[in-house]
Formats: C-alpha cells, structure tokens, sequence
C-alpha cells in the first residue's frame, strides 16, 4: 500500500508539472545569447589578428571611402595656393587640444544614462524600455533599426519596443539605442558634398553592427562598448567635413578640393574622435580604443567593425568586389571565415 501511494504521489506531481508548463504564455523567439568561451577557446577559435596590420588595412579602406563621398580624383599634384591656405585655416581650427568645443558635436541627452544603465549589472529591458518611452522620434528611429536587415531575425516586422527587446535581446538593443541616439548628427545638408555624411552615416550603421558580431565570437564582454566605439569614430569625419566646409564658404569663388578634402579627413578624424569621446565622458577604455596604438580586444572589435563595414559599403557601391573585400581581410590578418560571415550578414541590407 506505501508503495502504491508513493507511485500516486509521483504522478500527480508529474501531472501539475505538464499543467504548469502549458500555462506559460509564449513571448516569442529571442535572440540567441552568445556563447561563453574562455579567453584560451576564444583566442583558439578566432586568434586576435595583429593591430598594427589590421590598423595600416583600415586606414586604406577609409581613404577609398572618403574618395567615394567626395568624388576624389587622382591627385593632379601639389595645392594652389589658395586651396592650401583654406587647409592652413582647418588644421589651425581643428587641433584637438585647442579645439573650442563648441565645434563639437552635443551629447545625446540620454546618452549618459544609457551608459549608467550599461554600467549596472541589474540593468533590465524595462529600464531599456522606458528610457525610450520618453522620446517618440528616438523610439521610431529604434523601431526602424530594430527592423532593419541588420537585425532583424523574424519575417514578421517588430511593433513596439518590448517586442524588439526580446527579438533582438537586451544587449543588441543597447547598442540600436545608442545607434539611433547618435543618428540626427549625420543629417546632411544641400551643401557640398552632402554626400559625405549620407555614407558615412551608412557606413556607421553597418560598421556597429559588425563590431558587435566579431566581439560576441572573440570578447563577448566588449559588445557594446565597441560600438559605442565605433559610433564616435564617425563623428570627427563629420566634424572635418563641417569645419572644411565652413572654410570655403569664406571663399565663395573658390570650389573645394576634394582631394584635400580627403586628406584633411585622413589625417586629424581620428584625434577628432578621441576628443568626443572626452567630451562626452566616454570610459577611458573607449578613449584608448579610439587611439592609434591600443592593441587591446575592444580596440581590435572597434577596427575590425570599421573595416568589415567599411567592404561591405564599398562593396555595395561597386566601388570593390566580393574577392576584394575577402583579400583585403586576410592582409588585414582577419580570421578569414569569420570576416566572410560578418560580411555576408550585414550585407543582406
């Protein structure tokens, strides 16, 4: 008789499981959550590439870039003298230690308590979802993104906030938060060039997303932190672009050099960057990331997120083929399956 209770017993809580579980409302797919690998399983699968090298690649893939959206030519030979006086005046407005940083551009509003909710390891999507309750433009700029081929995973379009939360997962819409808070600085104008900003804003769309695919699969811990990186790396282009720009309109008669233009965006973007970083009480990590010489994981995220943005534009814009982009991975020292799967994914936009 004790046994044949005991077997009632043991049924009868089998059968209020299979109850209980029935139950519970379905929320739908959610993202996949990354795998968490050892740093030794992490390095084993996808070895860190060399900085210097991956640096030298990104560095060429920009200068192409920056060719496309100003239309460059080749060099025809040295500056008149006119067009280098306007680059005297640029550089002396832009260096970046003496900068007025009324040239910058203006931190987000919510920008820093997003960084305050990243910060907290309690931080929750319905903290998520009511920071973006606040502003209607910034929760349909989400929505947008959120639906965009970048991220979208279900052939159903996303409707509000907490659906794109649990599609996309919480870490993902940290960082298109943090997108499409940084998005009205690129809205370009009806002057010059007003090329520049279209397809550096597109470039930087993509390049974030690409930082947060190579840092799941090589330093999970550095996700948004890399697009954070990645998304102020685009501002000193856009603050070069103004700044040249605001020149020649002292010089009405005179047309912009696009190639100057080029090589002003070359060479003082970055330092640009670094200083908005600053400005906008950016982590020191992100601050040294932002640097020519930070050989660190989120440093190589941040690059290599650029990089593989960067092909797959160009790519894009027929101004490189498939091959190309592939071959200039393996010179950058990418892990070459990983970079043609980041490629592929972003290019399905």
């Amino acid at each position: 008789m004790l046994v044949w209770s005991i077997a009632a017993l043991i049924m009868l809580g089998a059968m209020g499981w299979w109850v209980a579980q029935r139950r519970i409302p379905e929320a739908g797919p959610a993202a996949p959550a990354p795998e968490v690998q050892t740093p030794q399983e992490q390095d084993e699968a996808h070895p860190m590439p060399d900085a210097p090298a991956l640096l030298a690649a990104r560095e060429r893939v920009n200068a192409r870039l920056w060719q496309l959206a100003y239309g460059a030519k080749p060099a025809a030979g040295a500056l008149e003298k006119s067009h280098a006086e306007v680059r005297v005046a640029v550089v002396a407005r832009l260096q970046p230690e003496k900068l007025n940083p009324e040239f910058l551009p203006r931190r987000p509003t919510l920008m820093q308590q997003l960084l305050r909710e990243v910060s907290d390891p309690g931080a929750q999507a319905d903290k998520l979802s009511r920071m973006i309750a606040h502003d209607p433009v910034l929760g349909a700029d989400v929505l947008r993104i959120a639906n965009s081929s970048l991220y979208r995973v279900t052939p159903e379009p996303v409707e509000s906030i907490q659906r794109a939360i649990v599609i996309c997962g919480v870490e993902s819409m940290r960082g298109i938060l943090a997108t499409a808070m940084v998005r009205p600085v690129f809205k370009a104008t009806g002057r010059n060039f007003p090329r520049l900003p279209r397809l550096l804003w597109e470039r930087t769309e993509r390049a974030a997303r690409a930082a947060e695919l190579y840092a799941i699969r090589t330093s999970p811990q550095d996700c948004f932190e890399a697009q954070m990186a990645v998304l102020l790396r685009a501002l000193g282009p856009l603050v070069v672009h103004s700044a040249a720009l605001d020149a020649y309109a002292q010089r009405p008669r005179l047309q912009p050099d696009a190639n100057m233009l080029v090589e002003l965006t070359q060479s003082m973007a970055g330092s640009l960057s670094a200083r908005i970083a600053q400005e906008w009480d950016s982590s020191p990590r992100i601050v040294s990331a932002l640097g020519d010489h930070d050989a660190s994981a989120l440093a190589v995220s941040m690059m290599a997120g650029e990089f593989l943005g960067t092909l797959s534009l160009l790519v894009m814009h027929a101004a490189m083929t498939d091959c190309d982009a592939l071959d200039l991975s393996r010179e950058a020292g990418l892990d070459e399956s990983l970079a043609r799967e980041i490629i592929a994914r972003i290019n399905a936009v």
